[in-house]
């Protein structure tokens, strides 16, 4: 079994990885490791003969834990090098590249240590975890399995087995687990907490407020526990409820990546509870580098933080997209207010590059160009070499939004639609929209490219939709990108409905088609994505459907202000699709008639 080889310095020196999968509540390392009890698993004799290398890993283990990662890592290594075929200094290598944020290069060593020591439990704990946060979660789910087997009695390793089964999909065995856990342990705070999080991603907000309230009967300052309650309220729409939980949770989250996971929780909640002006400034935490989702910027330029507009008077200003699609184009309607603000200065719009030719249309005053991103060293890194290079400030794209939307007044609604469609392309699908029969030409969409367990509950399933398809004097046609082919027989097979597909036009890369075909549609019905944001912002009528009332993107209203000609509709509650589907039936029927 050759030593593994480590460039340390260079480890040293690289940023850390961005972790694949969030792992909500996970039980972390904690304290690290239990070394007195790695050190009496060795034999009497190799104790005797590695008195220099165990002490040198103690040392490595105490400057870690007083903040000094690097110095650990160096005595680490030191060990490593003096007995590379011991379980002890490949699990303390590992942890210290793990504490440096190097996920996949501490993941070797801890596979080594398991080679070497295969029963030793603490190690499929750290194999588990390092799998997960790399979105390797078939192995997450086999090392914990083997950690519960070789120490039943540990609660780590049934809460983080809960949380990988929860990220499968599989619901109902992380909540069988953890309820036969907390049988046995009716005390334990995080216990509790991770039967809330199982609930809340399964889309049971109520029954999860219950477990959540538990967690803090038990634990008062349980800060997770606190930011997990501020969601469930904003899901039962009660963000003002929700706020106090999340300034609870503030006081004392367990490292920097939770700060900034709830400090952007809290900047979208105050967004959904109307609070405007607060939320656009809360919003920054998005773009803090310990936040898993943060898109990284790598610019040279000076950044402009979107509090004054004197600032950008007369410069080149490069407008850069962030984020996803759909908020790209929800975004981009601050265009022509930054056109007036630079004043004789120029704005230069960094876009996905799908959109190029539909921007350069819309805003010809602007330059545009199309940013480009990698993923470096698991994240998300974006660049806009060509908008960059003219510049002499830059901001990401909701940034503005501080000063120029502060309250629901400041958004036009005088403004339908500031994308321009193609013309001729509009007239071209009107054409092969009227072959599809008489009747309202309704686009719809039911569903997100990526739907994981977590976000499949943000989408009604496409059963829901059925009283809407059999409503006479309108032809339904699909504007979902994807694989719909199942759906699209479901509806033929069993509605007795065809669903028409539009011809010539990529639904996923044409964009420029996307906006026109939309556009050319007398009514738009589908989720607020990626597709309904542009077919909105190409002025088309567009009816969103929410899975509950308080979405960011409403700001409080009963209608999204970005776009003035659409409408909002959702339930009484949390995923209330029968109440949906049946207002927007009617609607549609009532739309139907006024058109016949």
């Amino acid at each position: 079994m050759s030593a593994l080889v480590l460039d340390l310095e260079a480890e040293l020196i690289a940023d850390a990885e961005l972790q694949q999968n969030e792992t909500r509540d996970a039980i972390g390392f904690g304290g690290g490791m239990k070394l007195d009890s790695q050190v009496k698993r060795l034999s009497k004799e190799t104790q005797s003969r590695l008195k220099k290398v165990v002490a040198m890993t103690k040392r490595a283990m105490k400057a870690s834990e007083e903040g000094d990662h690097a110095q650990g890592a160096r005595l680490a290594h030191k060990a490593l090098e003096l007995a590379p075929d011991v379980a002890l200094t490949n699990h303390v290598m590992g942890l210290m590249l793990f504490r440096l944020g190097r996920l996949s290069k501490s993941l070797p060593f801890f596979e080594r240590a398991w080679q070497l020591d295969p029963q030793d439990p603490e190690i499929y704990q750290k194999l588990g975890l390092v799998a997960w946060k790399l979105d390797m979660l078939d192995g997450a789910e086999k090392f914990y399995r083997i950690q519960n087997q070789l120490a039943p009695d540990r609660v780590d390793g049934i809460i983080n087995l809960s949380g990988v089964l929860r990220d499968q999909g599989k619901f109902e065995e992380a909540i069988e687990l953890l309820r036969i856990a907390i049988y046995a342990h009716q005390g334990d705070f995080e216990l509790w907490n991770s039967l809330g999080t199982v609930m809340m991603d399964s889309g049971d907000p109520e029954q999860a407020k219950t477990f959540y309230e538990e967690a803090l009967r038990l634990k008062p300052e349980f800060s997770r526990a606190h930011n997990n309650m501020g969601s469930v309220y904003e899901l039962l729409g009660e963000p003002e409820k929700a706020l106090p939980h999340y300034e609870e949770a503030l006081k004392a989250p367990v490292d920097e990546t939770d700060r900034a996971t709830m400090e952007h929780g809290k900047g979208l909640l105050l967004l959904a509870a109307g609070r405007v002006k607060e939320g656009w400034d809360q919003n920054e935490a998005r773009l803090n580098p310990h936040r898993p989702d943060a898109t990284l910027f790598t610019l040279e330029k000076p950044y402009w933080d979107g509090t004054d507009l004197a600032e950008i008077k007369d410069k080149n200003l490069l407008l850069i997209g962030e984020q996803g699609l759909g908020d790209e184009v929800l975004f981009m309607s601050i265009v022509p207010d930054l056109i007036d603000a630079v004043g004789t200065g120029t704005l230069t719009i960094a876009c996905e590059y799908r959109l190029m030719d539909l921007v350069k249309r819309s805003f010809p005053e602007a330059e545009v160009c199309h940013h480009m991103s990698a993923a470096l060293e698991g994240r998300d890194v974006r660049v806009a070499p060509a908008g960059e290079k003219n510049a002499d400030i830059w901001t990401p794209m909701a940034t503005p939004l501080r000063s120029l939307r502060q309250s629901l007044d400041d958004y036009p609604q005088d403004r339908v639609g500031f994308l321009k469609p193609d013309p001729l392309r509009q007239e071209v699908f009107r054409q092969q929209l009227a072959g599809f029969g008489e009747g309202l030409k309704v686009g719809i969409l039911w569903k997100s490219l990526r739907m994981t367990p977590r976000r499949h509950r943000f989408f009604s399933a496409f059963d829901a939709w059925k009283p809407v398809l059999d409503l006479p004097g309108a032809q339904f046609i699909n504007l979902q990108y994807g694989d719909v082919d199942e759906e699209l027989a479901q509806a033929k097979d069993e509605f007795g409905i065809t669903i028409h597909q539009p011809r010539d036009i990529d639904l996923k890369m044409d964009l420029d088609g996307v906006a026109a075909l939309s556009s050319a549609c007398d009514l738009i019905l589908g989720p607020m994505n990626a597709t309904t944001n542009l077919a909105a912002a190409s002025g088309a009528e567009v009816w969103f459907i929410h899975a509950r009332r308080t979405t960011w993107t409403l700001m409080g209203a009963n209608r999204s202000y970005w776009y003035p000609q659409t409408r909002s509709f959702y339930g009484d509650k949390f995923q209330d699709w029968d109440t949906t589907m049946r207002r927007v039936t009617d609607a549609l029927r009532t739309r139907i008639a006024e058109t016949g």
